[in-house]
């Protein structure tokens, strides 16, 4: 990626050993792999949290997986999707009205019982985080289900694949309330509907929501600092990006060429850096490129396609999440990262042929 505004972001963390407002619970939503992965390291490293389903479904409560009714909060029937590599959908497995305990393989082998899981909201204090590793579209029901629970002053974390998500939490949050825009490389996925495991170290990149950003003032704020040092204690790294949104838009020029060629063709991520691919690896480049950069960004498409090769190496015996999500038959992100190529391309006038097919063709598979 050229330019200077490429280059920001990662030279912006900022030195997070100051003084920080005392965080007194991580409030984690939505049991999927990324959920289950940052439950698991908030065991391992002791630190307070809950873990949520997507849902107002009640499931089990912390004191001991206790049983709770399904007929609840307006009849709503529980989901059935299964979380994989990468997802943040809700790995939401019922036994007669209960989730049953699972745990988290961490890298070494060893494993870390998530025990904190919770039915009930509480109402969050400045003090708390509330965490969503959350699928784009089910983003908004969340934070609907969230809303009357939060302090006026409750950090909010979104921290999913794709786009979009953003314009959500903006159009439902109040304008003043602190959120945060995050994406991972940590890799996670769910073995069994009781195990899930740590398959990758990565690193979050983490800023804040660009209307609440100040042109007065450069400093992070205390509760930007607390926040990201909180996060980074319990995965790390965590590097702060003064441009949210190029990390964003990075991230989204890797899922836009990786997620729909794997889930097509039955394959794992390895198979994108191989020749067979080179056609289409650079059409999708050459795409993303010209979008992004007429929606404000600047990318090369040469320098993106590296990136992806570079990925897909790195990550070779990996499934990506919409793979899964396709051979499961659930509901995929397309929308929110091929489809949302198609949709800024519509509104600046630019042909995007083959990110147009590759949309239509992972919603044909779900019909």
């Amino acid at each position: 990626m050229k330019g200077e505004k490429a280059k920001q972001g990662v030279q912006e963390t900022e030195n997070l050993k100051a003084e920080q407002i005392a965080i007194k619970k991580i409030h984690i939503v939505g049991s999927g792999a990324i959920g289950s992965l940052l439950a698991g390291a908030a065991e391992k490293q002791t630190m307070p949290y809950a873990l949520y389903p997507r849902s107002l479904v009640s499931q089990v409560d912390k004191s001991g997986f206790q049983k709770t009714s399904l007929k609840q909060h307006n009849s709503e029937q529980p989901k059935t999707e299964t979380p994989t590599l990468y997802s943040q959908n809700d790995d939401e497995k019922y036994d007669n009205g209960t989730l049953t305990p699972y745990f988290v393989e961490w890298i070494d082998g060893s494993e870390y019982p998530v025990t904190q899981i919770s039915s009930t909201k509480p109402h969050l204090s400045d003090n708390d985080i509330l965490v969503l590793p959350l699928k784009v579209h089910h983003l908004k029901d969340a934070l609907i289900q969230w809303l009357p629970f939060l302090g006026g002053n409750t950090p909010v974390v979104l921290l999913h694949n794709g786009m979009g998500g953003y314009e959500i939490a903006k159009s439902i949050l109040p304008p003043s309330q602190p959120l945060l825009l995050a994406t991972t490389s940590h890799g996670a996925m769910k073995r069994t509907e009781t195990q899930a495991i740590y398959t990758g170290e990565g690193a979050t990149q983490i800023g804040i929501a660009p209307h609440l950003l100040s042109h007065e003032h450069s400093a992070m704020p205390e509760w930007v600092k607390s926040v990201c040092h909180t996060l980074h204690a319990l995965l790390p790294p965590v590097n702060y990006q003064a441009d949210i949104m190029q990390a964003l838009w990075a991230k989204l020029a890797i899922n836009v060429v990786i997620n729909p060629l794997t889930a097509l063709n039955n394959i794992t991520n390895s198979h994108i850096a191989g020749e067979q691919f080179a056609n289409e690896r650079k059409t999708l480049c050459e795409e993303f490129a010209q979008v992004a950069n007429a929606c404000g960004q600047c990318f090369d498409a040469i320098e993106i396609e590296q990136q992806v090769i570079k990925v897909a190496s790195l990550t070779g015996n990996n499934y990506s999440s919409m793979h899964q999500d396709v051979l499961h038959h659930r509901q995929t992100e397309i929308e929110a990262i091929n489809g949302y190529i198609v949709k800024m391309a519509q509104k600046k006038g630019i042909e995007v042929p083959l990110n147009t097919l590759l949309t239509k063709q992972i919603t044909a598979r779900l019909t």
